[in-house]
């Protein structure tokens, strides 16, 4: 195995784009060309808005044989804008996979995090188990359901959604995304190169907007495909909705039911919390499509959970005192950290006052768990007690206290529209 000390990551250059074109499509699109990788996700050009591309190279040979991107975001958390690096387009060499380069891509990224005092990082695993290894948690159970248009609710409100005209529309569109983001967690307030990636014209895409005497109160991103060719199911999948008000919602949900003489199927991804299974008339897959045991009893198949979204806590520090938290009596509590890249950290923190202080002691309890586990609890995913009775977690001293830090962090967890 190479010895990584050999190889040396380094800010991409435009000269390095023929090397990351190929790197990207023996990793990404192997059955596609390196001139329609270049044309689709580069314009001929590494600097593009948002975005940084880090090279790793051979210091023997100068060859690039990694590549990755570190993305500049903010997301909204507990109504906060949080600065947070997402982690795409992880890359490696055939030849050379295997060998630690994408631990080194990784933590090369981790420490700028850190030296930027970056409180969190985010990406979309190639595999969980991988990123887990390397601090970071799953945080984003996504769930997706495939069902009848036959079992939505025809609300009447469908009469309000109208085809969008992104000619005029476009900027009521994003002021409607920025209300609506900010009232969830993970949500990314999106930069304009990001807008421009998401409304390009795409075939099957469409856009319909939720009005109500002429103003957008919500949306929905439609995608009409063709499920299990060998029935060539009809189906839309949706990429995204949102609604400001409780009309808007049902206003989105009726118009998907009014589809129903044309559209088989609907596929809605959404986040755990949402009332979307409870409103149907019947809670199963759509019969048409392909038949999958579910082996308990007599219950039928509905829906599906996905492990999307990892985040890690990258500056522990400036995670927690930027996190705001429920007001109770005032409780201090420290951390021992178990860090694959950094080490031990040991961090004593106070809870009061909506706010979580740094404290130069360390006092009791102390909480003895992982970087990933401390990111699931900051975010609301799982609670101390949980991680106590699995073993996750042990605690020095009294354990009565991890009721009060449970209930000081309950949050919705994280959901992000946005693939990167």
């Amino acid at each position: 195995m190479p010895d990584p000390a050999s190889l040396t990551v380094r800010p991409a250059k435009d000269s390095d784009l023929s090397q990351i074109v190929n790197l990207d499509r023996l990793a990404f699109a192997p059955l596609q060309s390196n001139e329609a990788i270049q044309q689709q996700w580069y314009s001929n050009t590494v600097n593009l808005p948002g975005r940084k591309l880090f090279l790793a190279v051979e210091d023997e040979t100068a060859q690039g044989i990694g590549v990755y991107t570190q993305l500049d975001f903010t997301a909204f958390f507990e109504g906060q804008e949080v600065p947070i690096m997402g982690i795409g387009g992880v890359a490696v060499a055939p030849h050379r996979r295997g060998q630690r380069v994408a631990r080194l891509m990784l933590e090369h990224a981790l420490k700028a995090a850190r030296e930027q005092q970056i409180p969190l990082m985010a990406l979309y695993p190639f595999q969980h188990g991988f990123y887990r290894r390397l601090g970071w948690a799953w945080v984003e159970p996504v769930h997706q359901y495939r069902v009848s248009t036959q079992q939505l609710p025809l609300y009447q409100e469908r009469s309000r959604i109208f085809p969008s005209n992104l000619d005029q529309q476009t900027p009521a569109l994003k002021e409607i995304y920025s209300q609506a983001a900010s009232q969830h967690n993970g949500w990314l307030k999106r930069q304009d190169w990001q807008w421009q990636s998401w409304l390009k014209p795409v075939a099957g895409r469409e856009i319909y907007t939720y009005q109500e005497s002429g103003q957008l109160l919500g949306y929905v991103v439609l995608q009409f495909a063709m499920l299990d060719p060998p029935k060539n199911v009809q189906a839309v999948i949706i990429r995204e909705w949102v609604a400001l008000t409780p009309s808007a919602y049902r206003g989105i949900l009726g118009f998907l039911a009014s589809l129903r003489d044309q559209i088989s199927t609907i596929v809605w991804t959404t986040f755990p919390a949402d009332p979307f299974p409870h409103l149907l008339t019947e809670q199963r897959r759509d019969p048409t499509l392909s038949h999958s045991p579910f082996e308990f009893g007599l219950v039928r198949r509905f829906g599906e959970t996905g492990g999307g979204l990892m985040w890690r806590l990258a500056d522990v520090t400036t995670a927690l005192q930027r996190r705001p938290i429920g007001f109770h009596p005032a409780f201090a509590i420290t951390f021992q950290i178990r860090d694959p890249i950094f080490g031990q950290q040991i961090l004593g923190f106070e809870f009061r006052d909506g706010q979580i202080h740094l404290v130069e002691d360390h006092p009791y309890p102390i909480l003895k768990l992982s970087i990933e586990h401390l990111t699931q609890l900051f975010c609301g995913v799982r609670r101390s007690r949980d991680l106590l009775w699995t073993g996750e977690l042990e605690v020095e001293g009294d354990d009565s206290l991890l009721a009060q830090l449970d209930h000081a962090w309950q949050a919705e967890p994280p959901f992000c529209w946005d693939f990167f």
